[in-house]
């Protein structure tokens, strides 16, 4: 008497016979995403391919280190998927690139300003390194300076090329402050150089690190997009609730001492944004900030910059 199987019996068997559990029987989607550093601020992405997190939604995401000024081409061209840095890309939005950004990792920037001067105001006249002149480094560094009483266009900024790199001048004398992020910002206060203000402490609402893509993504990869949207979130949400288990793998992942460590966490976990969604009070507040300063050329509702159609339904 023949035996009658049904599709999903039929499914289990060439599973089992190919040597393969269904979670694991398609290949994974190729994806990129362009990081400017490989730091600590950006480390809940990482933490994500490192842990399985986009594996696990389907993607085979490859984590490409690349400047800020160049990922905005990437994207664009199709070289990249996704993109990290948000600032720019608002200022890229406002010039009529067709981007968005689709979640939002911090509600404010981890930049601080260092030296072994005493106060802002004592850098007026003096060189000051970051990473590129209109990169979110200096960005922060001129509202940094301006908070604290000091003109920031009688500084001489210094490019280097990236963040993580702002603190070899400074700690060469080469430089009489720095913009920096953590791990580095730790690092070069145990050196004995003075945090003169931290950017979260001055701005407190502007977006900070994400995942931004372009329009015609979101129209032709929405199931690309929220899977990614999925391992971020659950990244957010695993570094939040397992401070024992980040600690040493902030330590292993970027060579830093535990105190460092413990320092980056802390920073990180005060602007983290659990389910990468920014209010849009938030962003309407920032966008008209950034107008009044003349970081971008002309008047932006929330709706020109940002998509939460994606996220909102992975929530």
């Amino acid at each position: 008497m023949p035996i009658k199987l049904k599709w999903k019996h039929l499914l289990v068997l060439i599973f089992c016979f190919v040597g393969l559990s269904p979670e694991h029987a398609w290949p994974l989607e190729k994806v990129r995403l362009g990081i400017s550093t490989r730091n600590v601020v950006l480390m809940p992405f990482y933490y994500a391919k490192d842990k399985g997190l986009f594996e696990k939604n389907g993607l085979d995401m490859e984590i490409i280190q690349i400047r800020s000024n160049l990922q905005l081409a990437g994207l664009t061209s199709g070289d990249l998927d996704f993109i990290t840095s948000i600032g720019p890309a608002i200022e890229a939005i406002s010039k009529g690139m067709p981007l968005k950004g689709v979640g939002v990792v911090y509600r404010a920037p981890l930049f601080s300003l260092l030296s072994k001067l005493p106060n802002a105001k004592s850098l007026e006249g003096k060189k000051i390194s970051v990473s590129r002149i209109g990169s979110e480094s200096h960005l922060n560094g001129v509202m940094m300076l301006d908070k604290g009483g000091a003109d920031s266009k009688k500084v001489t900024w210094i490019q280097t090329g990236s963040t993580a790199l702002n603190m070899l001048p400074l700690e060469r004398g080469l430089v009489d402050g720095a913009v920096l992020s953590p791990p580095f910002t730790g690092v070069m206060a145990r050196k004995g150089f003075k945090i003169l203000m931290r950017s979260g402490d001055v701005i407190d609402s502007s977006p900070f690190n994400g995942l931004v893509t372009t329009t015609q993504r979101l129209q032709t990869h929405p199931e690309r997009i929220r899977s990614a949207l999925k391992a971020m979130i659950e990244s957010s949400r695993m570094i939040r609730q397992d401070k024992r288990g980040l600690i040493p793998y902030i330590q292993k992942s970027f060579n830093v001492e535990l105190g460092v460590a413990e320092e980056a966490y802390d920073d990180i976990i005060g602007v983290m944004l659990d389910d990468l969604f920014m209010p849009e009070n938030a962003l309407k507040k920032y966008l008209d900030a950034a107008y009044g300063r003349g970081d971008i050329s002309k008047p932006m509702t929330v709706n020109d910059i940002v998509d939460y159609s994606l996220l909102r339904s992975v929530k």
